[in-house]
């Protein structure tokens, strides 16, 4: 017999979380048992022929072959409804199934959190900034949450660790790749005082379309959500569209130049209404 952990990681799987597909079926049971038991004896009305029938070849030896390489490389499992799964991810359409972890996932619940966000090519002014704004917020207690990117995550990752501060990264693909490439020694940093999350199995590929799901995770482990650069096309503003869907502060570092393209995300921001922001002191005080 399973445990409740167990069965979420099988739900996961089976529904090839992250998905909504599983919460759209989960809304017609009391709990992931229930709906396991269902599924494992073909009595589940709520799934289509060809759902039925992967999850009819489902093996529970890939819920062990999991937890098995979890286990050896020092990943902690962390399902829906376990007490220290985080409560703003509840809150947020698509909420992952199962979080895998490493570090201190308490860090994921602190009081006061900021996503310090921008352009993986960012020019030196905006790296500068992203130091000194994320190395200030983390001295004063502000925990700081972003996607382990190059560029400006990687900076605010960076800024905080040196500050002896907290931050925790969400990163697109599983454990096992180190992605970016050479990131590595940056995550063991983090993972001191706060952790590095993914909603993908350990063996999952960094894919491109997987990095603008996680960025919902992002906005919502966040109270305020900080642009330090942004082109016009940049993934930031991804991250920005979950954060405003989720009811989340938006802040924007003026442009550097106003005339330069790498900029164009932030200018359209701030005329769209969001709050410019000329010191860390004024994101303390929003707090």
């Amino acid at each position: 017999m399973m445990d409740r952990r167990s069965i979420w990681t099988a739900l996961s799987l089976m529904f090839s979380s992250p998905s909504n597909r599983l919460w759209e079926v989960m809304r017609n049971y009391e709990s992931a048992e229930l709906l396991y038991q269902d599924i494992r004896n073909g009595q589940c009305a709520f799934v289509n022929e060809r759902e039925a029938a992967r999850m009819q070849a489902f093996s529970d030896n890939q819920v062990y072959a999991v937890q098995k390489l979890c286990d050896q490389r020092g990943i902690m499992i962390l399902t829906y409804e376990d007490e220290l799964y985080p409560q703003r991810l509840r809150q947020i359409y698509c909420p992952p199934a199962v979080l895998y972890c490493r570090g201190d996932v308490t860090s994921l619940s602190t009081a006061r959190s900021v996503a310090v966000i921008g352009a993986r090519q960012a020019s030196e002014y905006s790296l500068r900034v992203a130091y000194s704004y994320a190395g200030v917020l983390a001295k004063n207690g502000v925990t700081i949450i972003s996607g382990l990117a190059n560029g400006i995550d990687a900076q605010a990752h960076r800024a905080a660790v040196e500050a002896g501060g907290i931050t925790c990264g969400v990163i697109g693909c599983g454990h096992e790749f180190d992605y970016p490439r050479g990131s590595a020694q940056l995550k063991a940093s983090i993972c001191r005082t706060g952790c590095v999350i993914s909603e993908y199995m350990p063996n999952t590929r960094p894919e491109p379309e997987n990095f603008k799901v996680r960025n919902r995770l992002i906005a919502a482990l966040s109270d305020i959500v900080l642009v330090v650069q942004a082109g016009e096309r940049s993934g930031t503003l991804n991250t920005v569209g979950h954060a405003l869907e989720q009811g989340k502060e938006v802040l924007v570092i003026p442009p550097h130049d106003i005339l330069c393209d790498d900029y164009t995300g932030q200018s359209r921001l701030i005329e769209d209404g969001a709050v410019p922001v000329y010191s860390p002191a004024q994101i303390i005080e929003r707090l």
